[in-house]
């Protein structure tokens, strides 16, 4: 029987090297960072402070920072560090950031013949991940240690084909960036323009180009109903999903509501309204609208964007909105047709982040093949 050959499926046409297997152990280096408790950090910068990097830093759209002084040499990282977590959420990698880490990373020191940034992508890949989590453990927090870090294999070519497989990863990871920028861009511009419509400030014209008329105050109850949720259990598997405050949870044979709504959360995520069409059922936790009285569905989904649903939090625990509370809040309405400007010219904003989103996707899922195959 031959032996099998350590070549991946998809390689440059240049290279015919077999890849080289070698355990972390006889490759890398890792040195774990320094735990600063929170009433030792600082929440700005200061002179010959650094940038503490933790678990938050991980978490997307975070806008919490801390910073430490007289950090030790052995907990800086610079941008050409690989830092790994290796407990809570590990395996996650970050590298591209300078300050001092936290005792929840390893910093990953690696030899001049082995590139950067395929080790960054050898880190990602799914049986990599894998892997590291199994180490890790299964407890409630994982953890994983110097020892069992090192016993991962590394399978690698030349230092040429992992600059090459690099460069070319990074022209895609490049295309993702530019596409996560874009669909940033127009997050901004369509939160700008909603507080510009919604305060009055930037109003659209009448087909001849004449004034709508002013926008009529009323209470929410006046336009609409907020009906409740339902437990769905008694009900069988079937085709019309069930939502709760996280998003679709199921389907089932029953519906609550045929139509368009807004659905709002009664308990936990109350800030969070989706827009809801066709047959549903939602849970005892997600309101939804109905019975509008002159007002467009799509409209008050747009309305309910901007209302400040923690302000009208009724609990000290766990976040909670009542019928009555939302019912009473006070709105500005305009007439159906300038609300049908709105809601079109909003959705047409929407339908652009959407196809952004479905390019990021597409572009991900492309570079996961990639991964795949490129790689042993």
């Amino acid at each position: 029987m031959s032996e099998v050959k350590q070549v991946p499926k998809l390689r440059f046409k240049e290279f015919l090297d077999e890849w080289k297997v070698n355990p972390f152990k006889n490759l890398v280096k890792i040195s774990q960072g320094l735990q600063i408790s929170i009433s030792d950090r600082l929440t700005q910068q200061e002179k010959g402070s650094l940038f503490y990097i933790t678990n938050e830093f991980l978490r997307e759209k975070s806008e919490k920072k801390y910073f430490i002084k007289d950090a030790p040499k052995s907990v800086i990282c610079d941008e050409d560090d690989i830092l790994m977590t290796r407990t809570g959420n590990t395996g996650k990698v970050v590298t591209n950031v300078e300050g001092a880490f936290h005792n929840n990373f390893f910093k990953i020191a690696y030899p001049k013949n082995i590139n950067k940034n395929f080790l960054v992508n050898y880190l990602n890949l799914y049986k990599t991940q894998n892997r590291i989590l199994r180490l890790a453990g299964t407890s409630t927090i994982p953890d994983l240690n110097h020892s069992d870090f090192y016993k991962i294999n590394f399978v690698f070519p030349t230092f040429e084909e992992q600059q090459k497989i690099a460069k070319f990863l990074s022209s895609v990871d490049k295309k993702i960036e530019q596409l996560q920028q874009k669909k940033s861009g127009l997050e901004q511009y369509k939160k700008g323009v909603m507080q510009q419509l919604f305060s009055q400030k930037l109003r659209f014209k009448d087909d001849s180009g004449n004034d709508y008329p002013e926008w009529d105050k009323k209470k929410l109850g006046e336009v609409l109903k907020i009906g409740s949720g339902k437990d769905y259990k008694h009900l069988r598997e079937g085709e019309i999903p069930v939502y709760g405050t996280g998003g679709l949870m199921t389907y089932v044979n029953d519906f609550l509501f045929d139509g368009e709504s807004v659905g709002i959360g009664r308990k936990g995520t109350i800030d969070k309204p989706v827009f809801l069409k066709g047959k549903f059922w939602t849970v005892d936790t997600l309101f939804y609208t109905h019975s509008f009285n002159e007002v467009l569905p799509k409209f008050i989904y747009f309305l309910f964007l901007l209302i400040n649903w923690k302000k009208y939090n009724e609990a000290s625990g766990v976040p909670s909105l009542s019928k009555a509370t939302i019912e009473n809040i006070d709105v500005s309405i305009p007439s159906i047709q300038e609300q049908t400007k709105i809601a079109n010219f909003l959705s047409a904003i929407d339908a652009k982040i959407q196809l952004v989103t479905t390019q990021i996707e597409q572009t991900q899922q492309f570079k996961k093949g990639l991964l795949q195959q490129m790689f042993m």
